[in-house]
């Protein structure tokens, strides 16, 4: 073997015990920050799906999913939950892919959480449900909606997305992401750079929250936590959204959607907004100021007495 290979095996082999040992002490070290809240589990095809039920059981169902993100979680609704346990029988789970659930070696399809919510509501919360949604949760929402309508009443979306978004397909770069981030060493080591607290933290103030005085470090230290949780296998979600496995159009859809929607969103969101309007005549719009992609960990108060007005009304 000439020194030019040697040179290479040598440094390829530096290279992968380098990004093994920062995965590793990444999985070490990632600890929870909280105490352990009331948490029950759902099985579901094999999967172990984390979820908190708080409020009378005799009150009006309200299933909350947060935003569909490894780094996104139950607690994304950990200012209003309380509140909202008030006057309705609250829900909340980890999504598969993320928080505590089960995170595993799957492509991630929109499908797949249209099922599981259908299972959820028929086996857990076993009655009529309305859903508050976030950001891209809401495209498998209205498909829930959409295909099983007797198990939904009301439906409440946080800064729902674009068609455009939406509807672009997976494509030859997208599948060799989603295949790059299911390697076990290479893939984890790009997954938890993608999931750092810097980077994380750079999303908090891009794209979370419009101040970044209302930036709480519990909420950082929180999404890192549930992005790292089992070993960093939120990579595979990450994988499967990248290359635009969870994607769905729901043009056709929305129309046909015979439910009351209410879509809750700053100024920015009034094009996409208009959009969703001109599908269905029974969507209605809220707008809300001073904050951006999560709202309920920003202005919490504001946005749980919308829900409740959607609610009660």
């Amino acid at each position: 073997m000439n020194k030019p290979a040697k040179k290479i095996i040598t440094f390829s082999a530096l290279l992968f015990t380098g990004m093994h040992i920062i995965n590793e002490y990444t999985d070490l070290s990632n600890t929870p920050i909280i105490p352990e809240k009331d948490e029950k589990t759902f099985l579901w095809k094999n999967m172990n799906i984390t979820y908190i039920e708080k409020g009378n059981v005799q009150k009006p169902a309200l299933l909350l999913i947060h935003n569909l993100d490894p780094s996104s979680s139950k607690e994304e609704w950990l200012y209003i939950d309380k509140q909202l346990s008030k006057d309705f029988h609250i829900f909340e789970l980890d999504l598969p892919g993320c928080g505590k659930s089960a995170k595993p070696n799957i492509i991630y399809i929109n499908y797949m959480y249209v099922e599981l919510l259908n299972d959820f509501i028929n086996k857990v919360i076993r009655k009529k449900t309305s859903i508050c949604a976030t950001a891209y949760s809401s495209s498998f929402t209205f498909m829930l909606a959409r295909i099983y309508p007797d198990i939904i009443n009301k439906i409440i979306v946080i800064n729902p997305i674009s068609f455009q978004k939406l509807y672009t397909p997976a494509t030859k770069k997208g599948k060799l992401a989603e295949k790059i981030f299911a390697l076990p060493v290479i893939g984890t080591f790009l997954y938890n750079c993608n999931m750092s607290k810097s980077v994380i933290t750079d999303n908090y103030k891009s794209k979370y929250f419009y101040n970044e005085k209302n930036i709480s470090q519990q909420s950082i230290d929180l999404s890192y936590y549930n992005a790292h949780y089992n070993h960093s296998d939120g990579k595979y979600l990450l994988g499967s959204i990248l290359g635009n496995y969870t994607n769905i159009n729901i043009m056709h859809a929305l129309p046909k959607i015979k439910h009351e929607i209410y879509l809750i969103g700053n100024e920015n969101y009034q094009n996409i907004f208009q959009e969703y309007k001109n599908s269905n005549s029974l969507i209605h719009s809220i707008y809300v100021s001073h904050c951006r992609l999560l709202p309920q960990l920003e202005i919490p108060e504001t946005i749980a007495h919308n829900i409740c007005n959607i609610m009660t009304n």
